[in-house]
């Protein structure tokens, strides 16, 4: 009986010893991927907070590029696991300058946007200005301020962060900045002056360049062309210009007015210059 007993006292330290040894290595594993798990969460978040810097100082860049031919810059950005998207926009973009008796419209067609898309344990509000007029709170509101002028300045390039089946970080340059330049003296014969208004409109006009590579990425931007229009002239004091951005089904979604006005003496009419600046964007 005393063996029988000792016997049987021996296989049930073994099996404690043997619960014991797994309970343990299975805290250890679950510990383990707990931390890991962590670790990988934070890692995610600190890469979409340093994709948001880089996407607010990429507008800025492409604010700051010189207005000439081959100017360039680039900004870095990880993605190792996000993605950075040059996508064509849906909405289209029409500038239109009328004096009460005859209009003019440019086209300057689709609107190309920059996007990063956060990775999935990335945190993010449903709406956020990063870049632009921070205290707007509606992504309607924003896009519908189509017009940086004297009394409303501003950066032709805006950044905004949404929720849309995971977090996104947009960089959006559709608005024109309108800068009217008083009136300047003019003559046709040497003799007989009269002053004329003028007015300039430039838009920064965003194409896709290529895109490849993953990790750690090098977002460059070039001035491509510089598109300067014909000066349109209109036989007036005043000039309405506006600004309609939408989807080919709704092309004014978003409308925006401005007015130029002169009281200057002598005055003959507005000439109105339109200048388009095409920077092409590629990731590396």
């Amino acid at each position: 009986m005393d063996r029988a007993g000792r016997a049987r006292k021996g296989v049930s330290e073994v099996v404690v010893t043997v619960i014991m040894f797994s309970t343990i290595l299975g805290t250890l594993v679950a510990a383990l991927f707990f931390a890991q798990l962590n670790l990988s969460a934070q890692s995610t978040a600190v890469e979409f907070e340093n994709g948001k810097a880089g996407m607010v100082s990429l507008a800025q860049t492409i604010n700051g590029l010189s207005i000439a031919e081959g100017s360039a810059a680039y900004v870095r950005v990880s993605s190792i696991s996000q993605g950075i998207f040059l996508t064509e926009g849906e909405e289209s973009l029409k500038i239109v300058v009328d004096d009460g008796q005859r209009s003019v419209e440019w086209d300057m067609g689709r609107i190309n946007l920059v996007k990063l898309k956060g990775a999935i344990g990335a945190s993010s509000s449903s709406f956020m200005v990063l870049e632009g007029d921070k205290s707007i709170s509606d992504k309607n509101t924003l896009l519908g301020n189509l017009i940086i002028s004297p009394e409303r300045p501003g950066s032709l390039g805006v950044v905004y962060q949404e929720w849309n089946y995971g977090p996104w970080v947009i960089v959006d340059f559709g608005r024109i900045r309108v800068v009217p330049s008083g009136a300047v003296p003019h003559t046709e014969n040497g003799l007989d002056w009269y002053n004329i208004s003028t007015v300039q409109i430039t838009y920064f006009k965003i194409l896709r360049g290529s895109s490849s590579g993953s990790g750690t990425l090098d977002i460059c931007v070039r001035v491509k062309s510089i598109k300067t229009y014909a000066p349109e002239f209109f036989y007036s004091r005043s000039v309405s210009i506006t600004v309609n951005r939408g989807p080919e089904s709704n092309p004014s979604l978003y409308r925006k007015f401005y007015t130029v006005s002169s009281n200057a003496e002598n005055l003959r009419g507005t000439l109105v210059y339109l200048t388009v600046v095409e920077v092409e964007v590629s990731v590396r």
